[in-house]
């Protein structure tokens, strides 16, 4: 396992696995970290980053370009910030995704959050660009998606 920290970026490497905590942003030069992941089948796993901008977006891109090139990308618990943009950039279609987070509000109560959708459990309606109706942790009620399925949707479409 190694750790490395780029600006205000952590990465944890481990066999098989990168995990991106904090800002993907333009002190976060992942473009040139892709040299240091040995080539392979790897799982990205982006639950703890909090913000991405345009130029953390570009080294977002290269990073996944560079894997992509060497083994097969798989994502895992992506970020609300990052599943956004990668649905607006067609170089993503198609990519394996099994976990991302969602804004959601519930009806009933008024809660937000932004819970973790499991791709796999939900692939039928994620294909048909529905969003799963999760329970609120607040009243159990089911909640909404609290943005267009488009933004969240646009890679698992048939």
């Amino acid at each position: 396992m190694s750790t490395q920290r780029l600006g205000r970026l952590d990465l944890e490497l481990t066999p098989g696995r990168l995990t991106l905590a904090g800002r993907i942003d333009d002190a976060s030069p992942l473009g040139e970290f892709a040299a240091q992941v040995p080539a392979g089948d790897i799982v990205i796993d982006t639950d703890a980053v909090t913000f991405v901008n345009s130029i953390g977006m570009r080294e977002w891109m290269r990073l996944v370009r560079a894997l992509r090139e060497r083994g097969t990308v798989t994502f895992e618990r992506v970020a609300d910030v990052l599943i956004t943009q990668m649905n607006l950039r067609p170089e993503f279609s198609g990519v394996s995704i099994r976990s991302f987070h969602a804004q959601y509000v519930c009806p009933s109560c008024g809660a937000e959050a932004a819970p973790l959708v499991d791709a796999i459990v939900h692939a039928d309606s994620l294909r048909r660009m529905a969003a799963p109706r999760l329970p609120c942790a607040e009243c159990g009620k089911p909640m909404d998606l609290a943005d267009f399925p488009e933004r969240y949707l646009s890679l698992f479409k048939a």
